[in-house]
């Protein structure tokens, strides 16, 4: 098993760009050139079941995550006026880079531009998680982590997501006549 052939042969990858390879490829890959337990934290995260791992990378990650999605709500219910205290998770204390990004985040009226720098700022991190690392299981979480915001972005469709909007709309028209 090597971490050095896996993560060479991986395609770059860029914020704003088409993923290079699906997420179900990626992890193939790494069943076949990593160490099962290195797969199984992977499998975990991909399939968004990361909150009691064991793995370093994988406790910074979801910590840093809940920190953020905590100092949106802190911003969000600020601006509101309400109390976010029920709406918080965990007890991660966010950067203060992290709590002044998530006040400007929420200042941003285009919700697809804010949802692009609320992903810039996640994949930044992710850069800082992997910046001391070259071929090693941080990488590999930083790609998987970085592939499934591409992907994310890859899978928007504005038409579509109109479609489903009218779609929900007519429902709900209709259960109150």
């Amino acid at each position: 098993m090597s971490y050095y052939y896996f993560i060479s042969s991986l395609p770059e990858i860029r914020f704003g760009q088409e993923p290079p390879i699906p997420e179900e490829d990626f992890l193939s890959l790494s069943l076949a050139w990593l160490p099962t337990k290195d797969y199984n934290q992977l499998a975990e995260v991909a399939g968004g079941r990361s909150g009691k791992s064991k793995n370093e990378a994988v406790k910074k990650w979801h910590n840093w995550e809940t920190a953020l999605r905590n100092s949106l709500v802190s911003a969000r219910a600020h601006k509101t006026g309400i109390e976010p205290g029920k709406y918080l998770r965990g007890t991660e204390f966010a950067e203060a880079y992290v709590r002044s990004a998530a006040q400007e985040l929420i200042k941003i009226g285009d919700q697809k531009k804010a949802e692009k720098e609320l992903d810039l700022l996640r994949w930044r991190y992710l850069d800082e998680l992997s910046a001391a690392h070259s071929f090693d299981f941080n990488v590999a979480l930083s790609y998987l982590l970085k592939l499934k915001i591409l992907s994310r972005w890859a899978r928007l469709d504005e038409g579509a997501g109109k479609e489903e909007l009218n779609k929900n709309l007519k429902g709900k028209y209709k259960e109150t006549q």
